[in-house]
């Protein structure tokens, strides 16, 4: 087994402790909920009422459950959905397509291309992976019961890159009658991963309050990256 190999194992093998990491923050984030709640609940039943006024200010005084505590439990909902957000976007959706164009395109302009796709994939995992682990800890802080399409195809995304890390340390040796075939399935799993993570993360950005902003910058950035493709792919054909 060589370095890349032990390296792709030690990253899969550490995946679970990023999941548990993201999962200690929504225990905190749950935590500090129910705290907050506690609180709003003692001082609903400490605060004084104004015997004077009317009951209908009576009962607004004494239900009351302090809006600005409420703002500050939503906006770090918010800042965490930011966050997930912007990690998957760099994870899977960049540097995974960039690791495709410097397999594909790389080959013949480098020495060092195998090293740089390694390094490109193995980041965008790790970055993808801590955004699936921020994602279910958003679903389990909201208690949210059913799987949206766009949890489910996380974890289907989630599921392939990690066996396309698997298939890198299996690949089959270029003396090998099979090794054709892991090519095709690499190649083919590769691809549709890639159909994957962008249909998600507009998925995703549809789920966000500012869906025309996260359009427009993912947007960007795919478009960035397919002109690349596209001018690699033109000097590819040339040059042959």
């Amino acid at each position: 087994m060589n370095f890349t190999s032990l390296i792709i194992f030690y990253i899969i093998w550490c995946a679970p402790s990023v999941i548990a990491r993201a999962d200690e923050g929504s225990l905190l984030m749950n935590s500090t909920r129910k705290s907050l709640r506690q609180e709003i609940q003692k001082q609903q039943t400490e605060q004084p009422v104004n015997q004077n006024a009317s009951p209908e200010t009576q009962s607004n005084q004494a239900t009351d459950p302090k809006p600005w505590r409420s703002a500050h439990i939503s906006r770090h909902h918010s800042r965490l959905r930011t966050v997930h957000g912007t990690v998957n976007i760099i994870g899977w959706g960049v540097l995974l397509p960039v690791g495709v164009i410097i397999a594909r395109y790389f080959r013949k302009l480098s020495d060092d291309w195998y090293s740089l796709h390694i390094l490109s994939q193995l980041s965008g995992f790790l970055l993808g992976t801590l955004g699936w682990g921020l994602g279910l800890s958003i679903k389990n802080a909201a208690k949210e019961q059913s799987l949206s399409t766009h949890g489910i195809l996380g974890t289907i995304i989630f599921a392939f890159a990690t066996l396309q890390l698997l298939a890198l340390c299996l690949q089959a040796g270029e003396e090998q009658g099979c090794r054709k075939y892991w090519v095709i399935y690499h190649h083919v799993a590769g691809y549709a991963l890639i159909v994957l993570i962008i249909a998600n993360i507009f998925q995703g950005i549809n789920n966000q309050s500012a869906a025309k902003r996260w359009e427009w910058v993912y947007g960007t950035l795919l478009g960035v990256l397919g002109l690349t493709a596209l001018f690699l792919e033109l000097f590819r054909f040339i040059s042959i």
